[in-house]
């Protein structure tokens, strides 16, 4: 008898393991995205200005970088954590909004790639490390 008196206790342990897995997860798939550009140059015209964006082949889907101050950059993943669709530039009221095409979920460039109101998403975008000496943007997922 005293071999099931943790029968009841295990059976519960399982039931809670059961129920975690209905949270929704997120995953987004990053590549490589180490590379190093002049964002003042014309090859990156979009990059000359604040506020401006250029997408650059790499990572998984590509990535987005956002010049956001005179030295400051964003870079995101394009792909959407929801189904890992490839996202595109919607601006929105003068923001840069990130929308995937597939599923419609959109995120927020200036807000740390948070996802908007009303998503279905609980999920923020994946962002690359910049750094920027002054002349050469790096970008890496490191």
């Amino acid at each position: 008898m005293t071999r099931f008196r943790f029968l009841p206790l295990a059976l519960l342990a399982l039931l809670c393991l059961a129920s975690c897995d209905k949270e929704k997860r997120c995953y987004v798939p990053i590549g490589d995205a180490t590379c190093q550009l002049d964002p003042n140059s014309p090859l990156y015209a979009g990059l000359n200005s604040c506020d401006g964006y250029e997408y650059l082949v790499g990572g998984y889907n590509g990535i987005v970088v956002i010049r956001t101050g005179w030295n400051d950059f964003v870079a995101y993943e394009r792909s959407c954590p929801v189904d890992t669709g490839r996202l595109e530039i919607s601006p929105d009221n003068g923001n840069l909004i990130l929308q995937c095409p597939k599923c419609g979920s959109r995120f927020s460039t200036f807000a740390g790639g948070a996802p908007v109101t009303g998503n279905t998403s609980p999920c923020y975008l994946y962002q690359y490390g910049t750094y920027y000496d002054g002349r050469i943007l790096y970008i890496s997922n490191y």
